[in-house]
Parts: C-alpha cells; structure tokens; sequence
C-alpha cells in the first residue's frame, strides 16, 4: 500500500464525519484496499461489491457483519446476518412467514396516524430536534406495534438498541453498557415469548412462536433463542436504519432545497428519495464478510480467512455505476443499489423501511415544507458500521 493520507478506519470519528472523498480514492487507487492497523481488505466498487454480496460461498457472513466482532466464526448464532445457507435459508423461511408483504403493508395506515402524531406536535415551534423528537421514536414503535410491545415499554427498548450499538473513541468493542442492554432486553424479549405461549395474541410476536415449515420430512419452528435474537435485530438494524435513513434525507433535503421543493409540489416523487438517499448516504456503510478461499482482485491477493469489508456505501458513489454520482438527485433513475444489502442478505425488512420513510416524509413535508437547519444543529452517533445523525434540528420557515 502506498503511503496516502487517506485512511480507511471504520472506527474513525473524523472519516465518519463525511467518508466520501476516502471511499473515492479507494475505488479509484485501492479497490481492493488493505489495512493493515486492523487486518482488513475493504471493497468499494460497485461491480465488486454486487458480485460478493452474491457470492456467499466465497464470502461467509458466519463470522459476524461489524469488524469488531469478526475475529472468530460463530457457526451457532441466532442471528440470521451471521448465517450462510443452508441454515441461512431455514431461519429466513420461518420469519419469513411472520413478516409477509402483506402484513407489512396493512401497516401503512397506522404508521401515517404514529408519524402524524409526532408532527403535529412540532407545529408552531420555531426549531426542533427531528431525530429526538421525530424519527428516533417512529421506527420503534412502528416496530412495536407490529411486535405487540406494550407502549410503556418501547422507551426502554428503544434507549437499549441505542446503547447496544454505541462505541466509544478509539475502542471497537462495546461499552459495558452496551452489555449490559443487551442482556436487559433480551431478558425481557424472553418474557414476552413467554408471555405469547401461555395467551397468544394477533401480533406478529405471536406469530413468530408458532410458523412452522417442513424440513426433512418434520415440521419445524423457530427457538425461542431464534425469536430473541430476530428481535434483537429488528430493535437495532430495524429501528437505527430508518431513524439515520430519514435524519440522511431531511439533512439532504436541507443542503438541496431545489429537490425538497420537487417533493413538495409532488409527493409521488418521495417514492425516489428514498431510494435516492439509500444510494447517496445509506445507514449501513458497510457488510464484513471472511473470505472462505484465496481471491485475487485488482492485482491484490486476498487470504483465505481474510476479514473483507463490503463498503456498500462506497458504491453508491460509484461513478462507473451512477453518472455524477456526488448529486443528490430525487428524480435519479436507480435500476438497484446496495444500500440494503443484495442478495440472500438483502435486508428483510426493506419493503418496511422503504414505506416508513416514505409515509414519513410525506407526513413531515405536508407541515415544514421550508426549513433550515442551523450551523449548531447536526450532531453525530457513531458505531462502525452505521452512519448517522443522533441530532438534526430544523428550523421552519412558514412564512417563505
């Protein structure tokens, strides 16, 4: 590797602070890049990214997805992102089954009233936190209520998600509070499938402890260690990637009135920010994945056993996929982008994702068409894998 001053250091505050001109330099210098301080290749081409999250049988997920926790295989897990096929392929027929397209879309009248709620509060103030006060607690309890969490608990799982994925400077493994969340919420994840056993409901929870499917002749069902740890992703993955999507796009929409005025005079637009802001400044920067054997791409020989990071967010800056690729363009014609993943880990919840930021900012749009954010306003979470804003305040201009 050439000596440069760009480094690619996911735990790094000040690459999070705008990742771009590094993640450039890499596709166009160091596709195949290597770091040594932390042993990883990283991947930002979109063509090279596209064909691994394809190939899983070159590029396990069995060790984990955030370079923190790849160092051993975890052939074990209930975590359906660390699984290849063919167990890969069981678990995601089971949720599957409890998180239909269907169900999914009975929900968008009860997100609209859960996102509208939130908003009318906000009308008449002079500035707002949009993530405090907006897009932190919609995710969650669009979540709980497909879940069946009771609303006096949904604070305490949100805050925990929270603390579960937070990292401190310069230490990639988790706070002991994070720990300690985690163990928090799954105790109480445990007495929820407990609670759904003994008196089932008509909650996608209730659901989950009863889908079956046929698997060597038996019929099977999801344990309950299974069901927490599903749950566990959709209160971390589920709720911090809409929360971050949407902080992404109202801050865009900020930098680019002329695309907020678009979505404005058409809401049929707002279907294309979405995907827009999915491509231009996704929330999950990048997949780990470890090399099962010996690859050599761009003149780079890469191990088997590598750790390889799959930087999707790099990729939707590719100028060989996206021609000017650095515009945020709501009415941009995207074929696919890899800002939910692709392939047999393409998100599960996409199509939840992509109605709830939807219904969002339609919702949040028909009451601050014009606003601005402060100099003082942005503050950032920071995770290793995640990219977000934990504050985003917006100061509306009713009267322009």
């Amino acid at each position: 590797m050439n000596n440069t001053s760009f480094v690619y250091d996911p735990f790094s505050y000040e690459l999070d602070e705008d990742p771009y001109p590094t993640y450039r330099w890499m596709r166009d210098e160091a596709p195949a890049y290597y770091n040594e301080e932390w042993d990883f290749f990283a991947l930002t081409r979109y063509a090279d990214n596209l064909a691994a999250f394809v190939d899983y049988e070159t590029y396990s997920s069995t060790y984990g997805t955030s370079l923190e926790f790849m160092d051993t295989a975890k052939p074990d897990s209930a975590l359906i992102i660390y699984m290849d096929p063919p167990r890969h392929n069981r678990y995601r027929a089971l949720v599957s089954k409890a998180f239909t397209p269907r169900q999914i879309q009975d929900l968008e009248g009860e997100i609209r009233r859960i996102a509208a709620g939130y908003l009318d509060r906000l009308v008449g103030r002079e500035r707002f936190d949009v993530v405090q006060d907006f897009t932190a607690r919609l995710p969650m309890d669009v979540i709980s209520a497909m879940l069946g969490i009771p609303e006096s608990d949904r604070l305490f799982v949100q805050e925990s998600s929270n603390a579960i994925l937070h990292r401190e400077p310069g230490n990639p493994n988790p706070t002991r509070e994070a720990i300690e969340s985690s163990g928090r919420v799954m105790e109480y994840f445990q007495a929820q499938i407990e609670e759904r056993r003994a008196k089932p409901r008509d909650d996608m929870m209730t659901r989950l402890t009863q889908v079956e499917v046929e698997e060597g002749g038996e019929r099977t069902r999801l344990t309950d260690t299974d069901i927490q740890s599903f749950f566990i992703l959709l209160a971390t993955a589920g709720n911090e990637t809409v929360t971050k999507l949407l902080a992404a796009l109202y801050l865009a929409l900020a930098q680019n009135p002329d695309q907020r005025r678009l979505l404005v005079d058409d809401p049929k637009l707002t279907v294309g920010a979405v995907e827009e802001i999915l491509r231009f400044d996704p929330p999950s920067q990048y997949q780990g994945r470890v090399a099962t054997r010996e690859v050599t791409l761009h003149g780079v020989r890469i191990p088997r056993g590598a750790k390889v990071l799959l930087v999707n967010g790099a990729s939707g800056r590719d100028e060989r996929k996206f021609p000017d690729p650095d515009r945020f363009d709501v009415r941009r014609e995207i074929d696919l982008h890899l800002g939910l993943g692709h392939g047999r880990h393409f998100c599960l919840g996409a199509s939840l994702a992509r109605m709830e930021s939807r219904v969002a900012t339609e919702e949040l749009l028909a009451r601050f068409p014009e606003y601005e954010v402060p100099s003082d306003g942005i503050e950032r979470m920071h995770s290793s894998n995640v990219r977000g804003l934990s504050g985003l305040v917006l100061e509306p201009n009713p009267g322009r």
